[in-house]
């Protein structure tokens, strides 16, 4: 927002340098991005928050600067505005969407002469970034930037019935707007309309056919308040962005917008001519009512922690155009309609903090800080972090939603996704972390960096489930995702270290499946066992990335990766570690391949091999398993070690000859299995 200072004066006194006022500013909020001077002005590039679009106006502006530097603000005098005739007589609004448009008013000029304007307000106008366009245009402009209220002027002539309709607009409407785009509208989007057609997209910007000509004579002025959402999601959906659109969207003053009409209709008086209609055509849906807010005087030295007088306290509010009444025990405010943001007594403390000066608070002679231990749930995170990094992978931190492609290609169906017509690409909530990654992986691949291993912590938003009132509410849960350019046999390995940082007797239990969007043969399915074998919980998918998926994304290799639920681990505390002496004694291993038929899995052969191993089996390890010939059609051939280990004594051989024997045998008995001579 720029502000010219020759402009701003003429509503406050400023007797101080450029640069202090632009420091004194920023002290109240108002932070200034850079100075410009020019032949005969200075020019201040003010940052206003969301919160305070009274600023986005001179007016706005002056207000703030005579509240911090005592002088009194001056508001145009507008005086008597010659009038003649009813504005009644010649138009009339009629509003059919009042939850869009609360407030509309018209006002008409008659016989004006559209030429250029005035160098006086061509210089202004330039200072803050506006070309002029002709006297009539100009003059709405002029009063935007001086009320921070977007008006409007139709010619009247080129009105269908010479009325205006505020309505929704219909599904499939055309209109051209006067930057000469044709837009197609939603029965979601408002319009302003006559009696035949929609005249302009409210609030964002008005049609070629009405906009004002060199042959304009009589003038509809629109002075208006609209839905700031509604003119939001017009604004972003047709790509089209304006002056009016920024304020619109931040909220205008439902009351001063009737002030600023009448302003505008002087300013064009004076520099077009032409002659006011008597009246307003105003369609006020609800009349506004000024909020009342208390504050306590005691309250705000409290908690500023510095003293300031109850009188002064009243003189700031005042001079920020709230009227104050001290009734002895508090302050009771009535918030102007511009000050929508002030509605709780700490928004007051607020205003009296930063007028009275944050540097007038005293600094503490000491900082305190409670030191708490991480939650489980941080302590979880961290813990999958730390075992992560230590093999190799570095954390990703990625887009929320993807293309609704992406989920086709894992079968996620009935994902939750944004309306098509405001988001056409990455509108839809990712129900896991594969499609992100993936992403990731894609842009290392283009920067050249190779053997990327990627780990992510995040939430997945599965298929809605229906809630007691009947709305879909997604399955939010946190997932940790990982992808590698390594082997499967990696993805496994981190996964189960991640589970056993957790608890070591926990495992992991996995089982081929077919999982859409891995390659067939690779899938698996993962299953958190945490104990006993009937406190199995489902933990996640693995496997090898589908060549279908991977030519999507665009990558060479097919990565491996794994999608496991963190908020199983989170909320199991980690177990109690006891110390256990080194071994004293060597082990001895023990290398056994076995022929087995081909739907006997890992998982049937060790818990067998746990059953029989008996007490002096230490570990059992998976080796290797072959397919071919030797191992003969429908049949494999797993390989597998074996370690044992007395704690007081050194084993003989024959001891451990006797407990692999009968290993074999219940293998034999349990899986048809047959040893196998390496």
């Amino acid at each position: 927002m720029k502000i010219s200072l020759n402009w701003l004066t003429d509503y406050v006194d400023v007797t101080i340098p450029a640069a202090e006022l632009a420091e004194r500013m920023m002290a109240v909020g108002l932070n200034i991005e850079g100075i410009a001077e020019t032949d005969s002005d200075i020019v201040l590039d003010v940052e206003v928050t969301s919160n305070r679009p009274d600023c986005l106006g001179h007016i706005g502006v002056a207000r703030e600067v005579g509240a911090m530097t005592g002088r009194p603000l001056r508001l145009p005098n507008l005086g008597d505005i010659p009038m003649s005739g009813q504005v009644g007589d010649v138009t009339s609004v009629e509003v059919l969407a009042p939850e869009f448009c609360p407030r509309y008013t018209a006002r008409v000029i008659r016989g004006v002469k559209v030429g250029p304007s005035p160098a006086w307000m061509v210089e202004r106008l330039n200072a803050v970034g506006l070309r002029s366009i002709n006297n009539v245009v100009d003059v709405t402009n002029y009063v935007l930037m001086e009320y921070s209220q977007p008006l409007h002027a139709f010619d009247l002539d080129k009105l269908a019935g010479r009325r205006i309709i505020v309505r929704w607009a219909k599904d499939g409407e055309l209109i051209t707007a006067i930057d000469g785009g044709r837009y197609e509208l939603h029965d979601w989007m408002g319009v302003i309309a006559d009696t035949s057609r929609p005249v302009a997209i409210a609030g964002v910007m008005g049609g070629l056919d009405t906009e004002v000509s060199d042959s304009t004579t009589n003038l509809l002025i629109e002075s208006a308040q609209f839905d700031p959402l509604s003119i939001r999601r017009t604004s972003r959906a047709l790509g089209l962005m304006s002056e009016a659109s920024y304020r619109f969207e931040r909220a205008v003053d439902p009351v001063a917008l009737e002030r600023a009409s009448l302003r505008t209709c002087q300013l064009i008086l004076q520099i077009a001519g032409g002659e006011l209609l008597g009246g307003v055509a105003d369609a006020w849906h609800k009349a506004h009512r000024q909020a009342v807010v208390s504050l306590r005087p005691r309250r705000t030295n409290a908690l500023l922690g510095v003293e300031i007088p109850r009188d002064r306290q009243a003189a700031i509010l005042e001079s920020l155009g709230l009227q104050v009444k001290d009734n002895g025990e508090s302050i009771v405010c009535t918030i102007p309609p511009y000050r929508g943001d002030l509605t709780r007594e700490v928004d007051l403390i607020e205003e009296l903090g930063r007028i009275h000066g944050y540097d007038q608070i005293p600094v503490g002679g000491t900082v305190t800080h409670e030191v708490t231990p991480p939650s489980l749930l941080e302590w979880a995170r961290r813990t999958v972090g730390e075992v992560l990094n230590a093999a190799g992978y570095d954390e990703a931190i990625t887009f929320t939603f993807i293309d609704e492609a992406e989920a086709e290609l894992f079968g996620w169906a009935d994902s939750l996704s944004v309306d098509p017509r405001l988001r056409k690409t990455n509108g839809t909530l990712r129900q896991g972390l594969m499609p992100s990654l993936l992403r990731a992986r894609k842009v290392n691949q283009d920067a050249g960096n190779e053997a990327v291993h990627l780990f992510e912590l995040a939430s997945v938003f599965p298929p809605a489930k229906t809630a007691g009132d009947g709305d879909l509410l997604p399955q939010e849960y946190t997932q940790l995702g990982l992808l590698t350019d390594g082997s499967l046999r990696e993805v496994r390995g981190a996964v189960e270290a991640v589970v056993r940082r957790f608890d070591p007797a926990w495992r992991v239990r996995v089982r081929a499946d077919e999982v859409q969007g891995f390659r067939k043969g690779t899938a698996a399915e993962l299953f958190l066992v945490l104990g006993g074998d009937d406190a199995v919980e489902k933990l996640g998918v693995m496997g090898v990335v589908d060549e279908k998926v991977c030519d999507y994304y665009g990558l060479g290799d097919s990565p491996a990766g794994a999608m496991v639920r963190f908020d199983l681990l989170a909320p199991l505390r980690q177990a109690a570690r006891s110390y256990k002496p080194v071994p004293r004694f060597p082990p001895i291993r023990r290398d056994l391949s076995v022929v087995v038929p081909e739907p006997v899995t890992w998982e049937h052969l060790a818990k067998t091999i746990g059953m029989a191993g008996g007490d002096l089996m230490e570990q059992l390890d998976y080796v290797d398993t072959y397919r071919g010939k030797q191992a003969g059609p429908g049949r494999k051939s797993v390989t597998m070690r074996l370690t044992y280990r007395h704690a007081g004594r050194t084993l003989r051989h024959e001891e451990v000859d006797a407990a692999v024997a009968e290993v074999v045998a219940a293998l034999k008995n349990e899986h048809q299995a047959e040893l196998r001579v390496l």
